[in-house]
């Protein structure tokens, strides 16, 4: 399609969608009978599309966030190395990426919680990779 035969049915949209907003309910309804078509059954043939495409949007939204869950579901304990191998990965990745900080709460020494949660953390950013696959 063109840009010039797009840009032509956009505006026969436009006009389309204006001449319904200025129309009142009882001329739609004349305009329906005059084409032989029943009002009412028109509505819930509509009615029953919208749902349709209502409800399929719900079953693949579900089914993508299922899928999503799936994907990034918590498999089990992730095997760590040792804490020393943890420290010197953290100091790889703060030498890798110097925009990468970090604050403990006394701010002298770090704990080996400190150290296991900073590790934990960095492998969830993908800033470390984590032995498991």
């Amino acid at each position: 399609m063109t840009n010039a035969s797009h840009r032509a049915i956009e505006a026969m949209q436009a006009l389309a969608g204006q001449d319904l907003e200025q129309a009142d309910d009882e001329q739609i309804r004349r305009e329906f009978i005059e084409d032989g078509l029943d009002p009412d059954v028109e509505a819930r043939r509509v009615a029953e599309k919208l749902d349709a495409v209502v409800a399929q949007f719900m079953r693949d939204r579900a089914s993508a966030a299922k899928a999503l869950r799936a994907a990034t579901a918590h498999r089990g304990p992730r095997p760590r190395p040792t804490l020393a191998r943890m420290a010197a990965l953290i100091q790889v990745a703060f030498d890798r990426e110097p925009q990468l900080a970090a604050a403990f709460r006394d701010g002298e020494r770090q704990t080996d919680q400190d150290i296991r949660s900073l590790y934990d953390d960095l492998v969830s950013m993908g800033k470390i990779r984590s032995r498991r696959k």
